[in-house]
C-alpha cells in the first residue's frame, strides 16, 4: 500500500503538516472550518498515514474517536448510511481494534429505499456496495443472501461493464465511481468482474484534456475533473492491466491539485481537503509515480473584495409561513431577523405580515421560502427523486403553480429550463436542500457551480440535522456554493417554531437589508451559517463561507450573536391584539377586539411531529387598564392559548406578567391596544 520509495521525505512532512492541521480537540480529523472531527476526513487522514508509511499520532485516541462518534443519530437519516459504518469500521481495524457488528442483521440483502424520496425505491449504490464491504471485513460470509446482492449488481451492470445507480433496463450510461463501488463489492462477494475493450475504451474516455478524468465520456452535465473520479479511472485501468491515455498528463493535473501548504484538492475550483489528498495519494500510488514537495500550485478562483461598507444580515430560509403574522413580526424584532422567507405561505400571508412590519417602523423583510411539493425530477442512470425543488424569491413576484403535475417525474434539465429558468427571472433563487446519492448530488453540484442552477446549499436543517454531517461529500462545495440554514418549518404557527428560529440561522453580508443585498451575498458567497442550541450544549458550530467571510463575521460576534449579553431572545409568552376579522389570526372575532396570550411549552424533540407536553411559561396576571382579567383557554390538535374576548374598544392598554417556571425569571409584556402595535420590556 505504500507510495513508491522516490516519494520525498520534504514532501512528506509537508502532508504530515497538512493532516494534523485537521485534527480536532475530540482527537478526530474534520474540516478546517468545523469544530469537531467526522468519520469521513479521519478515514481519509489514517488511509494517508498508512500510504505514507507511518504511524498515526496517539492512535489509541483516534480509534476511540472513531468508535464513539458516528457522526449520524439513529433515525435521522432515510437510509442506513454503511458508507459511514464502513469508514468507521475500517479505520478501526487499521488501528487494531475489533469492528462493531452489532448492525450486521442490516446488511444481509440491498435496502428498499423510500419511495417518497426515491420514486422507484432504488436505493444509494454506494451503501448497498458499502454493506457488502463490511459483510466482508466483518467475517459474514457466503449465505442465501450472497444471491441477492449479485443480482442487485448484475441488475445495474451496463453492456460496457460499467454500473451505475439505476438498473441498466433503463438504457443509461455508466458511472465511473459507481462502477468501483460494484466491481469492489462483487469481488468481496467472491465473484471477479473483468472489463471488457469496451468497458476499458469507455474509462480511458473520461479522460479530459487537463489530464483528469470526468465521471463518464457522455457527460453533459456536472462534466468536471474530479480527484475521486482520476482515482476511480486509475484504479479500474489497474486492475484491468492498463493505464490511461495520457499517463504523464494524468500525474501532472493531479499534482496540480496540491496546494501551497501540501494538500490536494478535488480540482482547482476548490480547496484542499483530506478525502481529496487521499485520494491524490492513493492514485499516486497505484501509477506508480511519486508526490512531490508543493510547488507553485495552481490558484484556485479569484473572489472580489469585501466592500468597505458592508455589514452583517440575518436571514431565516423556509420560515413559518401560516399562522400569526403578528408573532412572526414579533419574533423577528426580538430575535434579530432582517429577511423572512416564508415557507409555502397562504396567499396574502406575506403581504399581510410585511405590512405590520412596516406599520411598525420594522426593517424585516419577508419574501418566499417554498419547497415545492410533489416535484420528482430524474437524471438517467440515477433515478427520480424530490426534495430538489426549494426556492426563495422576493414576496410580491407570482411564480405560478408548481410541478405542473404532482408525483410525477420529469427529466433534471427540463426543471432547469422550466421552473429553475423562472425563478431566476423572477430574481429568485434554487437552494439545494437534500439528497443522500453522492454520486447524483456530484454532478448537479459541479452544475451548479458553473451554471448557478442551484444558489446555495443547506447544512443545518430543523431538529438535530445537519445534513453536513450526514452528507459529508458537500464538504467539497464549501468556498465554491455558499451554505445556509434551512428551517423547512412544519406546522402552522411560528410561535411553536420559535425555538428552532433561535438555534440557527443564516448570516449574510451585504451594504442593506434589500432583497438585492441578499441575492449578491448568495451569488458572491458571502454567507455563513451558524447553529447556537441546545443540541450543540451550547457550543457554536459553523457551516460554509469564504475564509474572508468568516474572519468579518467572527471579528464582529458581538454584533450578531443572539445568545450573548442579554439579547433578546424568545419571550415568554406572545400577547397579541385581535382585531374584527384579523386575517390568519386564531381567535380572531367577527367584531370588536380580543386579547390572545401564547405561552411556551415542550412540543417535543422533533417540530416535524409537534406535540404539547408540559408548560415551560405561566401566566401570572392579565390586566387591562389596570384592571385584572381571567382569559379562557382554547386547545386544538396543534395550537394552545388563553384568550380573553370583547375587550373593550375604548382600553389603551394589556399587561401581561409571565412566569419561566424553569428559572423563576419573571417577565412583563405590555401591548399597546393601538393598531399593530406591540412591545415587551
Amino acid at each position: 500500500m505504500l507510495l513508491p520509495a522516490t516519494a520525498g521525505l520534504q514532501s512528506a512532512a509537508e502532508i504530515v503538516k497538512v493532516i494534523e492541521r485537521h485534527r480536532k480537540a475530540d482527537n478526530g480529523y474534520g474540516w478546517l472550518s468545523r469544530v469537531d472531527g467526522h468519520i469521513t476526513p479521519t478515514f481519509a487522514a489514517v488511509a494517508c498515514y498508512r500510504l505514507l508509511g507511518m504511524s498515526v499520532p496517539d492512535a489509541e485516541a483516534v480509534a476511540e474517536f472513531a468508535r464513539t462518534h458516528y457522526p449520524v443519530p439513529d433515525g435521522l437519516s432515510q437510509q442506513p448510511l454503511w458508507r459511514l459504518d464502513y469508514e468507521q469500521a475500517q479505520v478501526l481495524l487499521w488501528l487494531g481494534h475489533d469492528m462493531d457488528t452489532s448492525k450486521a442483521a442490516q446488511w444481509q440483502k440491498p435496502l428498499a429505499y423510500n419511495t417518497y424520496f426515491e420514486q422507484n425505491g432504488y436505493p444509494t449504490l454506494q451503501h448497498q456496495a458499502m454493506a457488502v464491504r463490511l459483510r466482508k471485513i466483518s467475517g459474514e460470509h457466503g449465505g442465501s443472501t450472497t444471491q441477492e446482492w449479485e443480482s442487485y449488481f448484475n441488475e445495474r451492470q451496463r453492456n460496457n461493464g460499467t454500473y451505475n445507480n439505476a438498473p441498466a433496463a433503463d438504457g443509461s450510461d455508466g458511472h465511473i465511481v459507481n462502477t468501483v463501488w460494484a466491481i469492489d463489492a462483487l469481488e468481496d462477494l467472491g465473484i471477479r468482474k473483468h472489463l471488457s475493450e469496451a468497458g476499458i475504451s469507455w474509462i480511458k474516455d473520461c479522460q479530459m484534456p487537463g489530464g483528469g478524468f470526468t465521471w463518464s465520456p457522455l457527460a453533459e452535465l456536472g462534466r468536471q475533473e474530479n480527484m475521486i473520479y482520476t482515482w476511480a479511472a486509475i484504479k479500474l485501468l489497474a486492475r484491468a492491466g492498463s493505464a490511461p491515455k495520457n499517463k504523464a498528463a494524468c500525474i501532472r493535473w493531479i499534482e496540480e491539485q496540491r496546494d501551497v501548504q501540501g494538500g490536494y484538492r478535488s480540482n482547482a475550483a476548490s480547496f484542499a481537503n483530506l478525502t481529496a489528498t487521499y485520494y491524490a495519494l492513493d492514485a499516486l500510488r497505484i501509477l506508480g509515480a511519486s508526490h512531490r514537495a508543493a510547488g507553485n500550485a495552481r490558484s484556485t478562483v479569484s473572489r472580489p473584495s469585501l466592500p468597505a461598507a458592508i455589514k452583517i444580515f440575518t436571514a431565516q430560509i423556509e420560515a413559518p409561513g401560516n399562522g400569526s403574522p403578528a408573532e412572526a413580526v414579533m419574533l423577528a424584532e426580538h430575535l434579530k431577523i432582517d429577511l423572512w422567507t416564508a415557507k409555502n405561505s397562504s396567499p396574502g400571508w406575506i403581504q399581510q405580515a410585511q405590512t405590520i412590519a412596516d406599520r411598525r417602523g420594522s426593517r424585516i423583510r419577508f419574501a418566499q421560502g417554498n419547497e415545492e411539493y410533489g416535484t420528482y425530477t430524474s437524471v438517467a442512470g440515477f433515478g427520480m427523486y424530490s426534495h430538489l425543488d426549494d426556492l426563495v424569491a422576493p414576496g410580491d413576484v407570482d411564480l405560478g403553480p408548481y410541478p405542473p403535475q404532482k408525483n410525477v417525474g420529469m427529466p433534471w434539465t427540463l426543471f432547469r429550463d422550466t421552473r429553475i429558468r423562472k425563478v431566476l427571472a423572477e430574481r429568485g433563487r434554487m437552494i439545494w436542500q437534500f439528497n443522500e446519492n453522492e454520486e447524483l448530488t456530484r454532478i448537479l453540484l459541479d452544475e451548479a457551480a458553473r451554471t448557478h442552477s442551484y444558489a446555495a446549499v443547506s447544512s443545518f436543517h430543523f431538529g438535530l440535522d445537519d445534513f453536513l454531517e450526514f452528507e459529508p461529500f458537500l464538504m467539497e462545495w464549501e468556498g465554491r456554493l455558499p451554505m445556509i440554514g434551512l428551517q423547512d418549518a412544519h406546522g402552522g404557527e411560528s410561535w411553536w417554531w420559535a425555538e428552532q428560529l433561535a438555534g440557527f440561522r443564516t448570516l449574510y453580508l451585504a451594504e442593506d437589508a434589500s432583497w438585492e443585498g441578499f441575492l449578491k451575498a448568495l451569488d458572491n458567497k458571502w454567507t455563513l451559517s451558524v447553529r447556537h442550541d441546545r443540541s450543540r450544549n451550547g457550543e457554536t458550530q459553523w457551516s460554509g463561507a469564504l475564509p474572508e467571510v468568516r474572519r468579518f463575521i467572527e471579528e464582529r460576534e458581538e454584533q450578531w450573536a443572539w445568545w450573548k449579553n442579554d439579547k433578546p431572545s424568545v419571550p415568554l409568552a406572545a400577547v397579541t391584539k385581535l382585531e374584527a376579522n384579523a386575517p390568519f389570526e386564531a381567535g380572531a372575532p367577527e367584531d370588536g377586539v380580543s386579547l390572545r396570550i401564547r405561552l411556551r411549552y415542550d412540543t417535543g424533540s422533533s417540530p416535524n411531529n409537534q406535540a404539547f407536553l408540559e408548560p415551560q411559561t405561566a401566566l401570572l396576571s392579565l390586566e387591562v387598564d389596570g384592571r385584572e382579567v381571567r382569559p379562557e383557554a382554547v386547545e386544538a390538535k396543534a395550537d394552545r392559548y388563553l384568550i380573553c374576548r370583547r375587550v373593550s374598544a375604548n382600553a389603551r392598554q394589556a399587561t401581561a406578567v409571565v412566569r419561566d417556571m424553569a428559572t423563576g425569571k419573571v417577565e412583563t409584556i405590555h401591548v399597546d391596544l393601538k393598531p399593530f402595535a406591540l412591545q415587551g420590556d
